[in-house]
């Protein structure tokens, strides 16, 4: 039964339900069981005074209505209000937006007893019901928990409700999801009889045993699978990795050379790397840094070491050829003092030029390469390619980070051990969910020297206008400015500053100074162009879109001013900001939102430079698959687990391991 397909004569009703039900996802018996309440009113507890409210807390009260009626506000929303009485006589106020029945329907119960629950808000010496769940059957004050469930297309939670209870006897079908080891370790009990208590709870003790137990096996589920690829992949690497020693000595002395000392965070990464190469299975870690906490130091330093001590070739993919070509610049001197050769190997190389650094790396004469993901093809041969290093690795798919890490042709046979690096500050829960087939070393530790980039939201035209004047008076010091926009061109259908348009005002607002314009439509050869004119301080202001979170080093650059801030998500401005935070100068950045809104998110950036802090409160904000650009059709939504609760996915990440670990003995 759990199977089969939803329809009028299953759940007793009309083919327009069936339809909301299909769009919002829930096709069969299965989906309408798995869609578990969001919250639930407990009705042990009704008051009937509005002096006993909890603003705190979700409340139930019965109450009469006096009035209901809705009207359209001045932005075309429907908006209902209804007055209501309590035992006392005293009055308050309810208010739902978009409800468009909901007066029609509650018409015939003016001067009658209902019972409402939902968080109140006191404002206005007054007590206000903002979009409380109402209920106008008072025999129902008996049932002691009653669940209150996410609507589907409009469908409500009381028709969710009973059709849940039309399919009560289908939950015995229901099989489970967890090993046997797993449910006798915590005394768990069945996920049938999870499932049951989460819908049909007879107190506040079900509610919590249920969705602890469904919450694990969600979670479990998918890291179950990532675990199953990280011991996989040890298996079948074991004696085809090579196995280098750390020597420590030769560590100091490379350190030695760079014209910064590392942060404690840094070496703790450093260390933990080189620990996993020297095992004979191939390294499988996820770098995470935030800004300028020095990911590709660390990287390279290993990759050094590991040429050095084994003679192995080293690959560094960047998924630009602007930071391959970045990197590439830098590493130059300093592998001069150990006589390293390298290689640049991008699309824009000539053939000769490119068929030229393929014959080094086939013989072996190139140590080490900077290359983009783009030539991974079957032309491109290794001597003995020992370590691979993954940039940006967070914008390769599952697909292409398999090919990445796997795809490497070797006359030695060898697999070698692979590093992957992400320069977006991810939670540390997300990270353990999404890249468990990695271990992973994390560094949030800015150099002592660094100074915090001051961020500030304009909140009105004239703080707009005394932005521009104090972005005037950088640029006569010799400074330079991103200047960043959503869209490249106007959309008929969205109203959003863009690049061109921003670069045309900018154009007179900052006259006689040159502007310049980049976004992704461009020409390489004119991105190109740009880009050197603003590297050499050519152009002052720099109208872009988004292409410049993955643009070079530009030190002198200190201002980024980010239009329609509000559009972005606080990961991508966070990544737009660090680009002013380059050099030994004070940096700023400032946020212009439309219609001047200032959210929650946009307050965060002015609180904290912390990239992780951010993070977090992004991933409380938004979906995290969007947050990250890490949505994977093999990670299913999560219906009662949370991505923030770190103890329990560190719990399971423990019991999942020791049960590979048991049968590996």
């Amino acid at each position: 039964m759990l199977s089969d397909k939803l329809n009028k004569t299953l759940l007793r009703t009309t083919d327009n339900y069936i339809k909301a039900l299909e769009k919002g996802g829930i096709l069969t018996v299965s989906d309408l069981l798995n869609h578990f309440p969001r919250d639930y009113d407990d009705r042990t507890n009704v008051l009937d005074n509005f002096s006993l409210l909890n603003i705190k807390e979700k409340n139930t009260i019965l109450v009469k209505l006096l009035s209901i009626n809705s009207q359209k506000t001045w932005n075309n929303k429907l908006l209902t209000k209804a007055v209501l009485e309590d035992k006392n006589g005293f009055l308050s106020e309810a208010v739902w937006f978009n409800r468009k029945y909901l007066a029609n329907q509650l018409k015939n119960f003016e001067n009658k007893k209902i019972i409402v629950s939902w968080k109140v808000k006191y404002a206005f010496w007054k007590v206000t019901f903002q979009s409380p769940e109402v209920e106008t059957d008072l025999e129902k004050i008996s049932w002691e928990i009653v669940p209150v469930y996410p609507e589907i297309n409009y469908i409500p939670s009381k028709w969710i409700e009973w059709k849940i209870w039309l399919l009560k006897n289908a939950i015995s079908e229901v099989s489970e999801d967890l090993p046997e080891e797993i449910i006798k370790k915590y005394w768990f009990i069945s996920k049938k009889d999870a499932v049951l208590k989460i819908h049909f709870p007879r107190n506040k003790q079900d509610i919590e045993q249920a969705e602890y137990r469904l919450a694990y096996g969600e979670l479990f589920d998918i890291n179950y699978k990532s675990i199953w690829a990280k011991f996989e992949n040890f298996r079948q690497s074991e004696g085809k990795s090579i196995s280098i020693k750390m020597n420590a000595e030769l560590v100091k002395e490379i350190l030695s050379h760079f014209p910064f000392e590392f942060t404690n965070h840094q070496k703790i990464a450093l260390f933990q790397i080189l620990r996993d190469m020297e095992k004979n299975h191939c390294m499988q870690r996820l770098l995470e840094w935030d800004v300028w906490t020095g990911k590709t130091a660390v990287a390279f330093v290993a990759g050094v070491h590991a040429i050095l001590e084994a003679k192995i070739q080293v690959a560094i993919m960047a998924p630009t050829e602007i930071l391959a070509r970045q990197h590439f610049d830098w590493m130059q001197n300093f592998l001069l003092n150990f006589w390293i050769n390298s290689d640049l190997l991008v699309w824009s190389l000539t053939e000769k030029h490119k068929k030229e650094a393929k014959q080094r790396l086939k013989n072996g004469t190139t140590q080490i390469v900077i290359w983009t993901h783009a030539l991974v093809q079957e032309d491109v041969y290794f001597e003995n390619l020992g370590f691979v290093v993954v940039d940006e690795q967070h914008r390769f798919w599952v697909k292409q980070r398999e090919t990445l890490e796997k795809w490497f042709w070797n006359k030695s046979e060898l697999i070698p051990h692979n590093l992957n690096m992400t320069a977006t500050p991810i939670p540390r829960t997300l990270a353990l969910t999404l890249y468990w087939d990695q271990d992973l070393s994390i560094i949030s530790e800015y150099p002592k020297w660094r100074k915090e980039i001051f961020t500030k939201v304009a909140k009105n035209d004239e703080q707009r206008l005394q932005i521009e004047n104090f972005v005037r008076a950088e640029i006569e010091k010799w400074r330079q400015v991103f200047w960043i926009s959503p869209l490249v061109e106007e959309s008929e259908k969205v109203d959003l500053a863009n690049a061109i348009n921003t670069y045309e005002n900018l154009l007179n607002i900052f006259h006689p100074y040159k502007v310049g314009l980049l976004h992704w439509k461009m020409r390489p050869k004119e991105k190109d162009e740009i880009m050197r004119d603003f590297a050499e301080n050519k152009i002052k202001i720099l109208s872009s879109t988004s292409v410049v979170e993955v643009w070079v080093n530009i030190p002198n650059a200190t201002i980024m001013c980010i239009e329609w801030a509000e559009r972005f998500g606080l990961s991508q401005l966070h990544q737009f900001r660090w680009r002013v935070w380059r050099g030994a100068y004070q940096s700023y950045c400032y946020l212009f939102p439309s219609k001047w809104q200032y959210t929650d998110r946009l307050k965060a950036m002015e609180k904290t430079n912390n990239g992780f802090e951010l993070a977090e409160i992004d991933l409380e904000i938004r979906w995290p698959w969007e947050v990250y650009w890490v949505r994977q059709s093999w990670v299913p939504d999560l219906k009662i687990a949370k991505l923030t609760d770190l103890e329990l996915i560190s719990q399971i990440r423990e019991d999942i391991e020791e049960l590979f670990e048991n049968k590996k003995n």
